[in-house]
């Protein structure tokens, strides 16, 4: 890129050193490829030179020669006379509506019949808009003579050659491409390039330079159904041909080598660059344009100022390089396109006022039909073509209805302005319904652009995806995993609410979308390679496409651990057709927004295939996922659990939230974040919708912004109302064979044991072939000293002496990552020392007390050797009291404090104290009876578990 932000090769300067670094790479294929021609020639030289030969030779050289010769000026006089008249542009270009339809027939989008044109005679066009168009299209317009640019046609055949040497670039002419778009077809052939180069050359000689200029400006699509350059004006701008600013009319010009792409109404309205180039610019790395390849760069129609805080960068667009022309041809000097380059960055267009269904997806369907046939604007908008596609016009209806009725709340409480929905059948994968933003004709807050296909931070959203590739190395739903601070090399990131839950299991972690945990689940799956693939797998390509974008510019770049919490940037569509791969057992199909196209006599030019579906994941594996997000008990708290929730029906979802850095140190670390994008994604048996929330310009949300506050609410309304919509539908997810279902300890994830207390085990899914066979390893039974709680030894009394369980933890994979063993280590250390602090150790997260290491030393407890006594002053021995009740009276000495004294008849326990004095009625139970001789026996217990006793004989009276 240069200084400005145009890309240097599109429009023809600099980098000539580095051509003659890829002219050195060229020129070995360019002398391999002569050295094999010279020897084939000199080959058949021998073989001719032969006298028979030769003279045989000779004769099959001139009937061959006489035969092509003769199919050639036959083939050239059909084609000729097979040529539009062209002394009435207008017969050259006949129409015929094409129809977008729903499934059912509902009429989605009419294009034009008739052509929206204006035609204005050439002294009624800008001056500045017929020099933007030669000098993007055409520089030679003026000076070239003929019909054929040679210069042209060589300089685009050898860019195909040795595209690193040769600037890249067309060879066509603009009476070549008036001439394309008078011929009706959609096929790409020779004969098709031979009468666009026959008509243009009628049309070169017909009508003069200034004549075939004004054709082709009135006559020339301008894309969204504009026909010549007056009606491109009034549409795009609100005014005529001739009032054109040089800043519009180098838009204008701009549209001219794609309409549909560059439409200003569209996705690619502005430039875009890759994730990694936005994050150098936002820390200060990238400061100029000039730092940024080409292949970083996803041209639009017009530049935009990249970055946030007090670091911008301006990448240009077509616009931009319609200018730069302009100026390297001399046609403008340096205040104009200062003024020109100003005026386009606060430009603005007329609003749309088609009338138009589902616009984004109508928008996006003409794209696809355009590179699935292979036609041009034109064709597309008047070759009477009928396309069928998947939505369903009630469930979009249902959806454009929902997204309406949530628009002005999201927008005054979190700070959001757009909103993009898509949902789709998780069989099939055709696409149902399709809100690409919240109000297409908003030209306040960019309507236009389809954020259902923009690429954006999915957040935790894209922990589903990090967790399979988990479980496909081996762990399960009810594997344990550590969620405590830890360091991932330099990081020690945190959770979205800044507090850990300890130990806990995969299905609780994913369930309360916890982050340490999943960027554990992260190398515990194989890093970031295998997940990467997974996901491109399962129909995400963008991550990794856009990681072999950057490494392009930096071989060294890898996402790394945040890639497991939604780093990498993936667009709603893409996000979808994932879940959808989850929902459907691990099978992928390409997504589908097409039924049928069939042309204006019926003949069907597309059906889609069928057999484009396989297995990309273990259904058990997707099984195990679905079973996690579907699971209202794995959500924390009631709201997540109705507001992810479809009644009557199974709903697995997820939610997910990405931040951005507003603020910076002087160490380029954040010291500000607020959120960027929210998100939830989650499907039933029969139907996957996403939703997304945030704003077009990228501009952050309010600071209580997150999934569940504003895309769950609109996911979960729409997803009631479209089940009231659909018919034969399915209640619950179905599990496949060959899962087993466990009782395992929570302690490590392994079988539960007969130590594992009761409330610590749970049954969970696992794989049969991995299911655990190990028992509980991190549950010790142990005979500890009740009053210092170490291990029992003969020195200790053995009155104090019990078995307890005790917890043996352990980091997830202590030898591979030694570290994570560590910040284990250290913090279950701190936990005992929380769980000691208080009797009912609600300070600490520890399941269980540490395992204790040390014996039990009397030494530590000195007063524990005095052991305290106990006398029974009534009744005496041999004495008599009354039935049932009676006052016992004893009196108690201990140098340590007393925990109890506790009253027997007959071994029975009648009563206990725990403070002086010690005294108080009893009454026996009826089981003992009033005859013959009893016992009545005393016991006291001290601080240190030292027990004395005492009893005496009775009757009753």
């Amino acid at each position: 890129m240069n200084d400005l932000g145009f890309s240097k090769r599109s429009i023809g300067e600099g980098g000539g050193k580095e051509r003659r670094k890829q002219w050195k790479a060229v020129m070995p294929n360019v002398l391999g490829i002569r050295k094999r021609l010279r020897t084939m020639f000199a080959t058949m030289k021998v073989w001719i030179r032969t006298p028979r030969r030769k003279q045989e030779w000779r004769m099959v050289a001139l009937k061959a020669f006489g035969g092509l010769l003769g199919v050639g000026i036959l083939t050239l006089v059909i084609l000729w006379f097979t040529l539009p008249n062209i002394d009435d542009p207008a017969t050259m270009f006949p129409s015929q509506s094409t129809v977008i339809l729903d499934r059912n027939g509902v009429e989605l989008y009419r294009l034009f019949s008739e052509q929206d044109r204006t035609y204005v005679q050439g002294d009624q066009i800008n001056p500045m808009a017929k020099k933007a168009a030669i000098a993007i299209e055409d520089e030679r317009f003026f000076s070239r003579s003929g019909c054929l640019d040679v210069v042209g046609f060589v300089r685009a055949a050898m860019s195909q050659i040795a595209p690193g040497f040769f600037i890249r670039s067309g060879g066509s002419t603009l009476t070549q491409q008036f001439a394309k778009n008078a011929l009706v077809g959609r096929q790409r052939s020779i004969l098709r390039k031979m009468r666009e180069l026959m008509l243009a050359c009628q049309l070169e000689q017909r009508y003069n330079k200034d004549q075939l200029l004004e054709l082709y400006l009135n006559w020339i699509p301008f894309g969204h159904n504009a026909y010549g350059i007056e009606q491109a004006a009034r549409n795009y701008f609100g005014i005529g041909a001739k009032d054109l600013s040089l800043a519009q009319s180098a838009v204008l010009a701009g549209l001219l080598q794609r309409p549909s792409y560059f439409n200003p109404y569209g996705s690619h309205r502005f430039t875009e660059v890759t994730p990694e180039i936005r994050r150098k610019i936002d820390i200060g790395d990238i400061t100029s344009a000039t730092q940024i390849q080409d292949s970083q760069v996803k041209i639009g129609l017009l530049g935009r100022a990249v970055g946030s805080g007090t670091v911008k960068v301006y990448i240009g667009g077509r616009t931009d390089q319609v200018l730069r022309n302009m100026m390297d041809q001399k046609m403008i000097g340096l205040d104009e396109f200062n003024k020109a380059f100003s005026d386009i960055k606060t430009m603005t267009f007329s609003p749309d006022r088609q009338n138009i269904r589902a616009a984004h997806f109508v928008l996006g369907i003409q794209k696809q039909v355009q590179e699935l046939l292979g036609i041009d604007d034109r064709i597309l908008e008047q070759g009477g073509l009928r396309i069928t596609t998947t939505i369903d016009w009630k469930l979009q209806q249902a959806a454009e209805k929902v997204v309406a009725a949530h628009r002005d709340d999201i927008r005054k409480r979190f700070g959001a302005n757009n909103i993009a929905l898509v949902s789709l059948s998780p069989v099939t994968r055709e696409i149902l319904s399709y809100v690409g933003n919240t109000d297409y004709s908003d030209e306040d807050h960019e309507g236009k652009i389809d954020m259902a296909a923009s690429p954006r931070q999915p957040g935790s959203s894209f922990k589903v995806f990090t967790y399979l590739n988990a479980f496909a190395a081996g762990f399960g739903p009810g594997s344990v995993i550590w969620d405590i601070p830890t360091k991932f090399g330099g990081d020690e990131p945190s959770n979205f609410d800044g507090t850990f839950w300890g130990l806990t299991t995969m299905r609780k972690a994913l369930g309360g979308s916890r982050n340490i945990p999943a960027i554990k689940a992260f190398f515990l799956g194989g890093g970031e390679e295998p997940l990467l693939g997974l996901a491109s797998r399962m129909g995400m390509p963008t991550p990794a496409n856009q990681k072999s974008v950057t490494r392009a510019g930096n071989p060294n770049y890898d996402y790394g651990w945040p890639l497991s919490i939604g780093a990498a940037e993936v667009p709603l569509t893409e996000m979808v057709q994932g879940y959808a791969t989850i929902a459907d057992g691990g099978v992928f199909r390409p997504m589908n927004a097409l039924l049928k196209i069939t042309d204006k006599d019926g003949n069907i030019l597309y059906l889609p295939k069928q057999e484009l579906s396989r297995q990309v994941v273990d259904a058990r594996l997707t099984a195990e996922v679905t079973s996690i997000i579907s699971d209202v008990s794995a959500r924390p708290n009631e709201y997540w659990q109705s507001i992810l929730s479809v009644p009557g029906y199974s709903a697995a979802a997820k939610t997910g939230t990405s931040n951005k850095c507003l603020e910076r140190d002087t160490k380029k670390t954040c010291t500000l974040r607020r959120p960027e994008s929210t998100w939830t994604i989650g499907y039933t048996p029969n139907l996957i919708t996403g939703v997304w929330v945030g704003n077009a310009t990228s501009q952050s949300l309010f600071e209580k912004a997150d999934g569940l506050t504003t895309a769950a609410p609109i996911w979960h309304d729409f997803m009631v109302e479209a089940h009231r919509k659909l018919e034969n539908t399915k209640t619950s997810f179905v599990l496949p064979e060959n899962l087993t279902n466990p009782l395992l300890s929570r302690l490590s994830g392994k079988l539960a044991s007969a130590c594992t207390p009761p409330e610590l085990q749970g049954s969970d899914l696992f794989l049969a072939e991995q299911t655990p066979s190990e028992q509980d390893p991190a549950c010790v039974v142990l005979k500890v000293d009740k009053v210092t709680g170490l291990l029992s030894s003969p020195a200790c009394p053995q009155d104090a002496i019990e078995e307890r369980s005790f917890f043996l933890p352990k980091s997830e994979l202590p030898t591979r990552w030694p570290t994570w063993e560590t910040d284990l280590q250290n913090w279950t250390t701190k936990q005992m020392e929380l769980w000691n602090a208080r009797p009912d150790h609600s300070g600490s997260l520890l399941p269980l007390p540490l395992a204790p290491t040390t014996e039990c030393d009397p030494a530590l407890t000195p007063g524990r050797g005095e052991k305290p006594s106990i006398e029974i002053s009534s009744p005496s021995n041999g004495g008599v009291v009354t039935y049932p009740a009676f006052l016992p009276v004893v009196s108690v000495r201990s140098a340590s404090p007393v925990t109890s004294v506790q009253f027997y008849v007959d071994d029975k326990p009648l009563r206990s104290f725990d403070a002086p004095p010690y005294e108080g009625s009893v009454r026996v139970p009826r089981a003992i009876e009033r005859v013959g001789t009893h016992t009545f026996k005393a016991i006291v217990t001290d601080t240190y578990f030292n027990t004395a006793e005492a009893s005496v004989t009775f009757t009753f009276e």
